[in-house]
């Protein structure tokens, strides 16, 4: 038991040796840390951007980003915010369950789809509760430079 118990020892204590041997002093250079080609320290601020003032009855639908992909907001959203269950200034003018299934009219605000609502066994629409902080999917939009290159394609 002794015996084994000191050959195990003694050869731990040669793989150490053995591998503090091996090593190299390896130095680590701030720009080559990440994908970024520049510093980990630098803080890459993108230059300030202003969203359109376009109001919302002038507003024109924009092209999705993928097909399926929510709508993007083409309006300003500055006075509807915070967009909560409880205040919910979106659903003021896009819930027109009488719309769902119908082809959008030009000039009128594209109504929610039949996702954001719940059936009832009338077969009735109601909002969906799930469905009550629009930015969560729905984005509004302005001509903003990527930080890092982007290759997504439709």
């Amino acid at each position: 038991m002794k015996t084994t118990m000191m050959a195990m020892l003694v050869a731990g204590v040669v793989s150490i040796t053995f591998g503090a041997l091996q090593a190299v002093d390896m130095t680590q250079v701030d720009d080559q840390m990440g994908l970024s080609k520049t510093s980990v320290f630098d803080d890459p601020s993108p230059a300030v951007f202003d969203y359109p003032q376009t109001e919302p009855h002038e507003a024109q639908p924009l092209p999705r980003a993928w097909e399926g992909a929510p709508p993007q907001i083409p309006h300003t959203i500055d006075d509807f915010l915070p967009i909560s269950a409880q205040k919910n200034r979106c659903s003021g003018c896009h819930e027109k369950p009488a719309m769902v299934g119908k082809k959008k009219i030009k000039g009128l605000p594209t109504p929610m789809p039949e996702s954001h609502y719940v059936k009832a066994e009338d077969g009735k629409l109601s909002r969906s509760g799930a469905h009550h902080t629009c930015t969560l999917c729905h984005t509004p939009q302005s001509e903003v430079n990527d930080l890092i290159g982007n290759t997504f394609s439709r």
